[in-house]
Parts: structure tokens; sequence; C-alpha cells
């Protein structure tokens, strides 16, 4: 859709769809407050025919409470939470740039390996956003116990500017929610559960850790370490965690690599790292034994010389939306 025939939504203008799942459609859109402010948002909102699904919508309430309390750089930030003519919705930072499974797809179809700098930095930043929301408390210092449980190369965004933001705690664990797994049911993404999810035992940040580990793998060899010829095979090779080392896919990878990503993968939690902080600090103590580094500027130099139509068309769509005329009255209706 072009932004010359955007729609009202409330105090939202709906620029284009970004993309849909089976619960909700996310667009991109621009939001109209008080004063003259203005901001591009990306916005989530329930699909017409679950509207009035209580379970949907108590699901998207717990998703929100979470975001509110989470703000932090390396985790998209959760702006409003409201309902326009009885459809829920989220308003969410907006993240101009790729996932990190765009990233991946990229280097495969050019037939070349994500470089390893970059791969760890990622990484790395990914473990500082869910080591603050796996520590986070709420107002009165008790823990709130989040744990993503659902991420995915998908789920880890990157900026044209160089920044590295974890999105979507819709299924996330945590103290208070509305909504909580029945027994028997596994909450995750096939290929990048723990093995304890899938032997339905309790989880904490080290589920996440295990995780992390999987999308670091993918991320290195281009492969996930647990692949079997069906559903059943993948889930038992999880639960055995045997992954052979990333450098028997890629010679490229230093031992020292592959002994960070066994030990993220390890299938006895008490072996992984204690917290993602800790898999984050041996990360970023490899990158240090560069002598030319790898920081934010160098992801943005990066993004911007590998995804360059992409950006034009980015600021080219930025300045079309700019000169949208703002929403008359009160869109709220």
């Amino acid at each position: 859709m072009s932004p010359l025939q955007s729609v009202a939504f409330g105090n939202y203008l709906l620029l284009d769809r970004l993309a849909e799942g089976g619960m909700a459609e996310v667009w991109r859109a621009k939001m109209f407050g008080g004063g003259g402010l203005e901001r591009l948002v990306a916005l989530k909102r329930i699909l017409p025919a679950l509207a009035d699904a209580e379970e949907f919508i108590a699901m998207f309430v717990d998703e929100a409470k979470i975001g509110f309390q989470l703000i932090h750089p390396n985790i998209v930030q959760t702006y409003e939470v409201g309902e326009h003519d009885g459809v829920h919705f989220l308003s969410l930072e907006y993240i101009p740039g790729k996932s990190l499974g765009d990233l991946l797809e990229q280097c495969q179809r050019e037939g070349r390996p994500v470089p390893l700098p970059l791969a760890c930095y990622c990484i790395a930043m990914l473990c500082e956003g869910l080591e603050y929301a796996h520590r986070k408390r709420d107002r009165n210092g008790r823990e709130l116990h989040i744990v993503h449980r659902g991420l995915s190369l998908q789920d880890v965004l990157v900026s044209y500017e160089g920044e590295v933001k974890v999105i979507d705690f819709g299924i996330a664990k945590a103290a208070g929610r509305r909504t909580q797994t029945q027994p028997g049911i596994i909450k995750g993404k096939l290929g990048y559960l723990s093995p304890e999810q899938i032997r339905g035992e309790p989880v904490d940040g080290r589920a996440d850790v295990f995780t992390v580990g999987v999308c670091l793998y993918e991320l290195l060899t281009g492969r996930r370490p647990f692949v079997g010829a069906h559903e059943v095979d993948t889930l038992r090779q999880i639960c055995d965690a045997q992954a052979l080392p990333p450098s028997t896919h890629d010679p490229r990878i230093p031992s020292m690599l592959d002994q960070i990503v066994l030990k993220a993968l390890a299938r006895d939690v008490s072996a992984r790292y204690r917290t993602a902080g800790e898999f984050g600090e041996d990360l970023q103590r490899f990158l240090a034994l560069d002598p030319v580094g790898f920081g934010r500027e160098s992801l943005r130099q990066y993004l911007q010389a590998h995804f360059a139509e992409e950006v034009k068309r980015e600021a080219r769509w930025r300045q079309e939306v700019a000169n949208l005329p703002p929403l008359k009255g009160d869109a709220r209706g």
C-alpha cells in the first residue's frame, strides 16, 4: 500500500503492512499526538477475526505489560496499548533495517559466510538485552522471571544505524501473566527450543541462553545444530544436545569460538552459561582479540554497504510519509 493510500486507525495512519501471522498483523504507521507530535511506529493489531477472542486478547495484553517494563537499547520499545473500533493494538518502536535471518539469507544467496565479528557482535548485543529482561524486577523489587522462549534469527533486528534489537515477547514466560502455558504445550519455535522446553520442565533464562546458542551456530555455519529427518527426530536431537563444533562445518571458526558456542548449547543447564550476560561477555572477549575491532559503527557500515538500495528506498519512503497531512479532529471517534 502506498503511503498516499494510508488508512486512519485511531490516532494512527496505517501506511503499509509488514507482516501477518496467525494472531496479529504488523503495519508501518504514523502516530499523531498532542502538540503536533508525530512518530513512525510499528503497529501490531489483532486480526479482525479474533477481535472477540478473549484468550488472544489476554495474550496481547500480557505482551504489552511485559513490553512496557523493558526499557533497554537492545529491546524494541513498547509505546502504547489500546483498542480502536473493537480491535486491540500495540504501538511499538519502528526499526528500519533487517533481521539477522535476512542477513544470513543474503550471505547464503551470495555464496559467502556471515562475517565472524558481525555474528559475534550481534549475538553479544542480543545477550545484553536478554540479561536485562531476565533480571528485571517490578516496582516493588520482585523478580519478574521473564524468559523470552520464542527467539529465532527473525526476532533480532539490526537497524541501518547499527542497532541490535530483540522483538516479540508475545509468548514470554513472566510472573503476573494472565495467560499461562497449559501442561503438554510447548512454547517456542522448532529447531530453537531448549531440551528443558521439550521435556516440559520449568525454564529460566538458561533456556534463552541455549536458544541464542542455536542462533549463533546458525549465523556461523549457515545451518542449525539440530535438524532431523522429521519433527520427532529434530526434537530427539535437541534433547540429546550433541552438537558438532561449528568449525566442523567451517574451518575458519577458531577453537575459542567453538568452546563458547558449545557451552551455550550444553544439554545440562548447570553446564551452560549461568546467564545471558556471561555468554555475551565471552563473545566480547573473543571480539577484543581482533585488533581492528567490531562495534556499532562497523555494523552500520556493513548494512549501508550491503543493503544500499533498501537504505535508499527507506529514505525515499520517509520523505513521502513526512509530507502526509496530520489527522483532522479526534480520530479515535
